[in-house]
């Protein structure tokens, strides 16, 4: 039986170990690598925020479909290979992003915190090795108002990799 807010398994076997490198409309440019089914790993390539990196962020990944489980509905190829990655940074960052692979769509929401739209140049580091400091950043606020932006773009470039290889995203 499912616990409150849970939802039923899914084929992530599309998305895991993927490293793709995809650029919004604002010109932002990402590279992102599916490390497994909780994790992901990834580096800001371009954008007000670029040269920021960050690894083993924890994730919830879904497949998304058109129909529920119960509901005997033959889905896409196109609509099998969607997925939605959701996420909370250290520095109080949500990010919800559903990323169509074979239409090579990435769509995202992400909800700033106030202090990091007025300061986004202290987070531009690798994470990983200022985490506290970022969690102060974060708890110093200030938090609201919470900025959301809608975020759509194209990916250039997907290629399968290993699970859990840590030289995929490089920090330095």
């Amino acid at each position: 039986m499912l616990q409150p807010f849970e939802e039923p398994a899914s084929d992530l076997s599309g998305i895991l170990g993927k490293h793709i490198i995809f650029t919004y409309s604002n010109g932002w440019e990402y590279e992102m690598y599916y490390k497994n089914s909780g994790t992901v790993d990834y580096k800001v390539r371009l954008g007000s925020v670029g040269g920021r990196i960050v690894k083993g962020q924890k994730v919830s990944i879904r497949q998304l479909q058109t129909a529920l489980p119960s509901e005997k509905v033959e889905a896409s190829e196109s609509e099998m290979s969607s997925y939605m990655i959701s996420w909370v940074e250290p520095t109080g960052t949500s990010v919800v992003q559903v990323l169509n692979l074979n239409r090579r769509e990435v769509r995202t929401v992400i909800l700033f915190p106030d202090w990091v739209l007025k300061e986004p140049l202290k987070t531009v580091c690798f994470q990983n090795e200022h985490l506290d400091l970022m969690r102060s950043y974060r708890d110093q606020g200030p938090t609201y108002p919470i900025h959301p932006k809608i975020m759509l773009g194209r990916l250039h470039f997907i290629e399968h990799c290993t699970l859990d290889n840590e030289h995929v995203i490089n920090p330095h």
